[in-house]
């Protein structure tokens, strides 16, 4: 928003010897200074990234250096005044002013330091060949200009600057001979270089000439010139011919040299910075503790402040000078504020902008000229930007306090902006040498977030200075009292030219910054550039889009979506200030575009009085002067108003892209609605229609019924010559908002919404609770409805709640009489006063407890019509599928139209308008519960009777077909267990084999036939699972017809399966007899068991022979299992695989015998009570509880022979009650007959023989005989002496004495009785060792503990060993182990070791003692022995 937004300072150099174009090549090159860091006292460090510099030369040619004249009679630098503001040809050039007849004077410094421009740092570019030359020419000339040009007031750094020295050294000079400094000439190579000791190089001297003694600040650099320089021959007096033959400097002290000299570029320029902002904060700060003194002024205080801001802005520190101008902009809020309130102090402001005067006389002069019909006088058309800081002296006009409130806002917002663009630009806006080199993406690295905020500011700007214009222009308007400004126009016109002036200035400025804040990050087509500024041209019809202010973004861009927004916004305002013009015109209607209908704009005679001074159409008066902006006035300026169309259709097509690309739906669907609108105006009904296809949906969501009917009646209009699909879906939706408003008059007449009504459909309501609806004219629309929906191909499916209410399931279905199935009652409220012929009426439910979400359809038998008012019907179904289902949705056919109710969604809401309480009560009334009536067919699972290890396990599945007579069926059989294969090819029948035939193709697949009432069919079904299973579920599926039609019965049925006793065996083998022990225990569910009889059956090749207590009844529980002892005898002459023996043990389960006991006693009164029609549905709910029986509750039950039966509360029989219909009062019966059956029987006697009878069953579990190849019998026999024995009986251990040797035999028998291998039993020898185990303390052994033997079949080998008992008391013989040895590996073997269980009882020897003393003198041992 100005001519130039860079970060650049001036530098002023002095050139007496023209030697700035040797060094310019060199130094513009390492321009602009990068990275500087500057750190004041009261901020926090600041980086600047880049800074440009402003050469300005100073010094006159070089012809004058012989004299020193130029620092007597100097030029200086003249400084922009704030009148010159204004762009022109001169503002970029530097300005000299001579004074030849006066000698040096001061500049006379302006009294408001904000409006001054000086240099920050002063450059003296010095040649100086020589030593002599400097002793005695240069020196003196320096310390002239240093007095002269580089001495400041210390009081004053309002103009503070730095100065430098530049050395400029030329080959073939003597200073180029000499090194840098005195210090590096001893390093320095070559003769020519040699320094002499004690003496100083000419840079040194100038060093300590001008830098001082203590000065801490080295203000003196040197550049050394290459002799290859191209200008050396330009120069006056000309460098030496032999400056080219000598050595040049190397690049990296070039390079060296350079970088000091941008260092101390870079340190003078930010020291001169900071003093002048400590000189600007202090004043700043002295002006604003003066702001309550009288003659405080603002103006002064914004100028002196505004100085600090653009010494910032200078520097590049962008951000804090818009800091200053945001305070600065709060406290012109403030001042305004008071002067509004009448308290006027520190600012006074003109009432009116001049130049707002000047457009209301241009705009008067041109309505005179054009209503006398003379040629307009004035050209009232402006193509410039209203907004700019150079627009208009603005400074000055601040300075003078001649300023108004609407131009110091235009200011300050221009200046805000420009720092903002600035930013968004990142390194703002080119210079003119870098314009001219081409980059690619200049635009890539834009700040979106910074020109989002211009928008934003924008819009902020745009909507309050638009009410300062207009106040201004009417307070002249009052303020003048009809005087010249007024004479030959009336109040209305005048009126008239103020509205156009705000519109076209509002329109200007919205145009402006939408053309600054483009960006090449936006997607490609959102921002086209246009000849027409804001307005791109289009590319395509709304007709072929889909979404029209939909884009697609690729990537993610920082920023995007709010640069978008706000560009959106301000597209937004631009169009709406068109509307507001448009209104007046006579080309929108007054309340928008809703309010056009095809008879609101009348007739206009063209050939009438053009003198007219406006023209009026339905009351709206339209003159066109005051329009200046181009852009809007090409816009209004035409009669017919297409192009306005036009553009206002290009401004709503670009609003919704940027909306869609900011993902502000919401904002684009309204944008797009009143574009829809206008289409629809103009007739363009296609394109109207696929606006008004998304519109209708988005304001039925949002809840502004008023403007959805409007819509729906204009999409309607659209689409009924088009899309006769489209257009039955809008007149359903007209049929809906007719129903919507009787349902709303129904429930204001009832006055409360009934606890026992389902959900209905919301009344249309506006944001303020009210309705926006009164009438809606639907007559007729139901027949044009299904008329056209017979020429439709596809289904129009139409929520139900559009056209009923009060949509209701019975949830207690009715057992058909004469057949299976079951009937449901349907009822609803229909709120049209057409009828509407219904074909059929279906309900779909949903099971609760299966996994697959299993659905059952039930339909009505017949069609129905429905009438104003409360519909009742029926539904029903011949599918048998017991379970808990919920209603989810009802579904009404009429023709192609199909109505949906979902009541899962919309009857269940928990929202913030529900409580829990209702919506339970809601959930419960959509619940229905399917069970088998008594005369139906059932189907049940169980275990049988009979069950054999050795074989495949099986279950057996009964049919019962009640009284049902069956003349066809089929009955398939599916697994419901996951990991569960169901061997169908081996499928058996047990009972009814007549009634079923099995088909051999389809296995698991049995037809029916011929079945008569009461017939019972039992099947016997094996399977197998990949694991262990519990519990075995079987999907059971019988299609079946009878006289009544064809039926389903579908149930899942289950059974446990898992075997209630677990059996162990241990084996203990003898010579020619083995000893099995089974042990008989509870499963890991350790349910007692009854065991009646154990049985081990012998074989063709054993022999069994069991004990007492194999027989008569027993109980088994968890922590006492029964065991059961045979001897088994192999058969002599035997030969053969030996077979295995069959363990047969009859037992009942606890847990079952409990289920029967209580079911048969329940079942029984049930019927008795009269209530056989619940039994299918109660007495599953009984054993589910006897499922939860404890362990305890069980072997209490068991040791009692009686179980407590427990109270009615504690089986939770309300959830069946709830599936029971209380109206005819059932429920409450079964309530107090269930209640009477625990109280009656609290206990229940069990071991009922009809019962243990009926539940008892055999498992057959088969026992192999272990094939053993060797058994050794081994014996270790005493030698005792017959006085050992002399104190003990005859069945007393032996006794012996401690410590006396005990002579021993081990007898080992080999035998092979035991080898069932088919071959026989081996006669080769094999080799064994045997080793003696003895603990030394308790045994010692002597002879052989381990030897190797060979052994065949019957041999007894016998070994000598001696025993030593090593201590008293009873003590166990040493046990003896054998091992296979070489050659006999493999071999099983078991070792019978008889005295394993043999005891001896070692006595100490008591008749000798032994004694011992030892000597304290240390004198030999005594030892006797008494």
């Amino acid at each position: 928003m100005e001519p130039s937004s860079t970060s650049k300072v001036a530098v002023t150099y002095w050139d007496p010897a023209a030697l700035y174009p040797l060094i310019a090549p060199d130094l513009r090159s390492r321009f602009p200074l990068r990275n500087l860091h500057w750190k004041s006292p009261t901020r926090p460090l600041r980086s600047i990234s880049s800074l440009h510099v402003d050469l300005l030369p100073y010094s006159p040619p070089p012809t004058n250096l012989s004299s020193p004249a130029p620092f007597n009679s100097s030029t200086e630098l003249t400084r922009v005044k704030s009148s010159d503001s204004t762009r022109t040809d001169d503002t970029n050039n530097i300005h000299r002013s001579a004074s030849r007849s006066r000698g040096p004077r001061k500049e006379r410094r302006h009294q408001i330091p904000g409006l001054r421009n000086t240099p920050y740092l002063k450059v003296y570019i010095l040649r100086c060949d020589d030593n002599d030359s400097y002793k005695n020419t240069q020196r003196k000339l320096l310390r002239e200009w240093i007095t002269t040009h580089a001495t400041t007031e210390k009081a004053d750094n309002h103009d503070a600057f730095e100065w430098l020295i530049l050395h400029v050294v030329l080959p073939g000079t003597p200073a180029a001979q000499q090194p840098r400094s005195s210090s590096s000439a001893s390093n320095s190579g070559g003769g020519s270089r040699w320094m002499k000791g004690g003496s100083m190089t000419l840079l040194d001297k100038i060093r300590s000439d001008f830098n001082g003694s203590t000065a801490k600040v080295d203000r003196v650099a040197q550049i050394r010139i290459p002799p290859t320089h191209p200008d050396l021959q330009t120069l006056s007096p000309p460098v030496a011919p032999t400056a080219a033959a000598m050595t040049p400097e190397s690049p990296l002290e070039s390079e060296t040299s350079w970088l000091d000299l941008v260092a101390k570029l870079k340190s003078r320029i930010l020291a001169s910075f900071d003093a002048r902002v400590t000189q600007y904060e202090e004043d700043v700060r002295e002006r604003d503790s003066q702001r309550r003194l009288p003659g405080w002024n603002f103006c002064t205080f914004f100028v002196l402040k505004e100085g600090l801001a653009r010494a910032f802005e200078s520097v590049g520190l962008v951000e804090d000078a818009l800091v200053l101008y945001d305070e600065l902009g709060f406290g012109l809020e403030a001042i305004v504020r008071e002067q509004e309130k009448g308290e006027v102090m520190g600012a006074s402001f003109i009432a009116w902008t001049k130049e707002g005067l000047h457009w209301v006389e241009e705009a008067r002069k041109c309505l005179i000229a054009r209503k006398s019909g003379e040629l307009e006088p004035l050209n009232e058309v402006e193509e410039e930007n209203p907004i700019a800081s150079d627009k208009k002296p603005y400074r000055e006009l601040i300075l003078s306090n001649e300023i108004s409130v609407f131009d110091f806002r235009c200011y300050l917002f221009a200046r805000q902006a420009t720092l903002l663009l600035r930013l968004g630009r990142r390194n703002g806006e080119p210079s003119a040498q870098e314009a001219a080199i081409p980059i690619s993406g200049e635009q890539d690295g834009d700040d979106l977030l910074r020109l989002s905020e211009v928008c934003r500011r924008g819009i902020e700007f745009v909507t309050t200075v638009a009410r300062v214009l207009r106040s201004d222009l009417i307070t002249h308007k009052a303020t003048s009292g009809g005087g010249e400004t007024e004479e030959g126009i009336s109040p209305k016109e005048l009126h008239a030219i103020i509205d156009n002036l705000v519109a076209s200035w509002s329109y200007a400025v919205c145009t402006q910054l939408l053309e600054q804040t483009r960006s090449s990050a936006l997607p490609e087509g959102l921002d086209e550039n246009s000849d027409k500024g804001l307005l791109p041209r289009r590319s395509s019809s709304l007709a072929h889009q889909s979404l029209s202010f939909a884009q697609a973004v690729k990537g993610s861009v920082t920023g995007l979506e709010d640069i978008a927004a706000a560009r959106a916004d301000l597209i937004v305002l631009a169009r709406t200030v068109l509307e507001s013009v448009g209104k007046r015109r006579g080309w929108v209607g007054r309340e928008g575009w809703y309010s056009f209908d095809d008879g609101e704009m009348e007739e206009v005679s063209l050939d009438g009085d053009e003198s007219m001074v406006g023209k009026k159409k339905n009351d709206v008066f339209w003159i066109p002067e005051g329009i200046r902006y181009k852009g809007l006035k090409d816009t209004v300026g035409s009669d017919e108003g297409s192009y306005y169309y036009a553009q206002f259709s290009e401004l709503s097509e670009k609003a919704m892209k940027h909306y869609g690309v900011a993902k502000r739906y919401k904002n684009a669907e309204r944008v797009e609605s009143d574009l829809a609108a206008l289409k629809f105006h103009l007739k363009e009904y296609e394109a109207a229609a696929n606006h008004l296809r998304r519109m209708t949906n988005f304001y039925e969501e949002q809840g502004w019924g008023l403007i959805e009917t409007t819509l729906l009646g204009m999409y309607a209009k659209c689409l009924k010559e088009q899309k006769p699909e489209e257009y039955v879906s809008v007149l359903l939706k007209l049929l809906a908002k007719s129903a919507a408003v009787e349902n709303d008059r129904i429930r204001r007449l009832a006055g409360r919404v009934s606890a026992d009504a389902v959900s209905v459909t919301p009344p249309t309501l506006s944001p303020l609770g009210k309705s926006t609806i009164t009438h809606v004219n639907v007559r007729g629309y139901v027949a044009e409805v299904l008329a056209l929906s017979k020429e439709i191909f596809m289904e129009i499916t139409t929520p139900m709640l559009n056209l009923w209410s009060d949509i209701s399931v019975d949830p207690y279905p009715r057992h058909l009489p004469d057949r299976d199935g079951f009937e449901v009652g349907v009822r609803m409220r229909y709120l049209l006063s057409d009828p509407l012929p219904i074909d059929k009426v279906v309900v779909k439910i949903t099971a609760t407890s299966s996994p697959q979400s299993r659905e059952v359809l039930l339909e009505s038998t017949a069609g129905v019509e429905m009438r104003k008012g409360v519909v009742k019907t029926s539904v029903s179904t011949h599918q048998t599928i017991p379970g808990s289902y919920v209603v989810e949705q009802l579904t009404v056919y009429a023709g192609k139209l199909k109505f949906v109710h979902d009541f899962v969604v919309a009857d269940i809401p928990l929202g913030l308008g529900t409580n829990s309480v209702q919506a339970i009560a809601a959930a419960k009334k959509t619940k229905l519960s399917f069970f088998p009536a008594p005369r139906g067919l059932t189907g049940r699972l169980e275990m049988p009777k009979d069950i054999y290890l050795e074989k495949m396990r099986t279950v057996e599945i009964v049919v019962s077909v009640g009284q049902n007579n069956i003349s066809s069926g089929e009955l398939r059989i599916r697994s419901a267990t996951a990991g569960l294969r169901l061997i169908t090819g081996s499928l058996e029948v047990v009972r009814g084999s007549e009634l079923v035939s099995i088909n051999s193709d389809a296995p698991g697949t049995l037809g029916l036939k011929n079945t008569t009432a009461g017939d019972d069919i039992r099947l016997r079904l094996p399977y197998n699972s990949d694991n262990e299973l519990t519990e075995l579920m079987v999907r059971l599926e019988v299609d079946y017809t009878t006289d009544a039609g064809k039926f389903v019965f579908i149930d899942t049925l289950s059974v446990l399966v898992a075997l209630p006793l677990a059996v162990n065996v241990q084996d203990i083998f003898k010579d020619d007899t083995l000893y099995s022990k089974f042990q008989v225990s509870t499963a890991p569910a350790e349910v007692p068991l009854r065991v009646f009889t154990s049985t081990l059956k012998g074989s063709k090749s054993f022999h069994t022979e069991g004990g007492k207590g194999t027989t008569g009844s027993m109980t088994v529980f968890a922590k006492q299992p029964a065991n059961f002892i045979y001897k088994i005898k192999r058969k002599k002459d035997v030969s053969g695989q030996p077979e295995s023996l069959a363990l047969l043990i009859e037992y009942t389960n606890m847990d079952e015998e409990l289920r029967h006991t209580v079911a048969d006693l329940f079942e029984a009164e049930l019927k008795e009570a009269g209530f056989e029609k619940y039994i299918h549905w109660l007495l599953p709910g009984l054993f589910a509880r006897f499922r939860h029986r404890s362990p305890t509750e069980l072997e209490t039950a068991a040791l009692l022979e009686e179980f407590e039966n427990g109270t009615y509360e504690d089986y939770g029989w309300e959830d069946a009650l709830e599936a029971i219909d209380p109206r005819s009062g059932e429920r409450e019966k079964v309530e107090v007959w269930l209640k009477e059956f625990f109280s009656n029987h609290a206990h229940i006697s069990l071991n009922q023989q009809n019962i243990l009878t009926a539940i008892t069953r055999s498992i057959v579990i088969p026992v192999e005989v272990p094939s053993l190849q060797v058994i050794h019998t081994v014996s270790l026999n005493l030698h005792c002496d017959s006085s050992s024995r002399v104190l003990t009986t005859p069945y007393a251990p032996p006794m012996i004495t401690a410590g006396i040797a005990l002579p021993a035999e081990l007898v080992i028998r080999h035998s092979r009785n035991w080898d069932t291998s088919p071959e026989g039993p081996s006669t080769e020898p094999m080799e064994f060792f045997y080793e003696v185990q003895n603990n030394p303390d308790v045994w010692l052994v002597s002879g052989r503990k381990r030897a190797h033997f060979v052994a065949v079949d019957g041999e007894v080998q016998r070994f000598p060993l001696v025993l030593v008992p090593a201590k008293s008391g009873y003590l166990c013989l040493p046990n003896v182990e054998i091992k296979p040895g070489d050659g006999a590996e493999g071999v099983t073997l078991e070792t019978e070791y008889k005295a394993n269980a043999n005891v001896v009882l070692v006595l100490p020897d008591v008749r000798s003692t032994t004694v011992r003393i030892d000597s304290a003198f240390g004198a030999e041992q005594v030892a006797g022995m008494a």
